[in-house]
């Protein structure tokens, strides 16, 4: 048994249910629960504010609040613990909604006894863990389709190694979509949102399938030209221009892209880090704006 208290804070304003809930804790077997008890969604707010809680018990029916509101606000403030919402046997429904806003399991308060009590919080808990382990794991942006900044370094530290072994070069670019707050600022988040599309769409032109190319930060793009020589770099360079022209010319755009671009060049005789060549093309990047300038 692990003597680890697992921390529960109950949410319910009537004091009934949490003596009766309390008596169902107790009855638990094997597992150690210490149940905090609070009747107002304030008072549950500053316990998460200043306790670390294992989970929630939130009562969708407190006095003055909407259960869907109370639910996305319990949920928004306690991104990190698990929710199980209690609801009477009429309220099901509303139950189910919660789910929908981010509770892990909900309750009957009418269909409830110990055994049940145990083993919704069990999943509850282990349900929510799972969901936090695969968006930690999640390599992919969702917005392109392209690897996100974690999915980059992954990939491209695997492949750095490989280039080592083997003394194949690789080229990194570190790519600027310049411009994007007036994009944002005139026409609006869509054509923002569109304007990354359009990139992502436009590195996917320019790289080969076999190449790794992300989505770094809100406007900047990372790649890997693998097994490529120095002078490669101009090649896909030329492609990435040419295909940012022909986008610029396609008739009745609201405005036209601009990219910026670094590289780096992994040079088979050094040892150097995946941080390393992206510092460097960043430094070649900021050498071509002030080129540009």
């Amino acid at each position: 048994m692990n003597d680890k208290a697992i921390k529960i804070l109950y949410v319910e304003d009537e004091i009934d249910h949490a003596i009766l809930m309390g008596e169902f804790i107790k009855e638990i077997k094997n597992v150690n629960y210490e149940m905090r008890h609070v009747q107002q969604l304030e008072e549950a707010l500053f316990e998460l504010d200043n306790e670390r809680y294992d989970i929630v018990m939130l009562d969708l029916s407190l006095p003055g609040k909407k259960g869907l509101d109370t639910i996305s606000t319990v949920c928004e403030r306690a991104l990190d613990v698990p929710v199980v919402v209690m609801t009477s046997m009429e309220d099901e429904s509303m139950a189910i909604k919660a789910l929908q806003k981010g509770a892990e399991e909900y309750l009957v308060k009418g269909k409830m006894n110990s055994h049940a009590l145990s083993r919704i919080l069990r999943y509850a808990i282990m349900r929510h863990k799972g969901r936090v382990e695969l968006q930690s794991l999640s390599l992919v942006d969702d917005l392109t389709g392209l690897y996100n900044r974690k999915g980059f370094m992954l990939f491209a530290q695997q492949q750095l190694s490989i280039a080592i072994r083997t003394k194949r070069g690789m080229i990194l670019f570190f790519i600027h979509l310049e411009g994007l707050n007036e994009i944002s600022e005139k026409f609006g988040r869509q054509c923002e949102d569109l304007a990354k599309i359009e990139t992502t769409n436009i590195l996917k032109e320019a790289f080969r399938e076999s190449d790794i190319i992300a989505r770094h930060g809100r406007d900047e793009f990372t790649a890997i030209a693998l097994e490529s020589f120095d002078a490669s770099n101009e090649i896909i360079i030329t492609r990435l221009q040419d295909e940012l022209r022909s986008r610029n010319k396609q008739e009745n755009r609201q405005y036209n892209l601009s990219l910026c671009i670094g590289t780096a060049y992994y040079d088979t005789e050094e040892l150097c880090s995946i941080d390393e060549l992206i510092n460097r093309a960043k430094e070649s990047m900021t050498e071509q704006k002030k080129k540009s300038l």
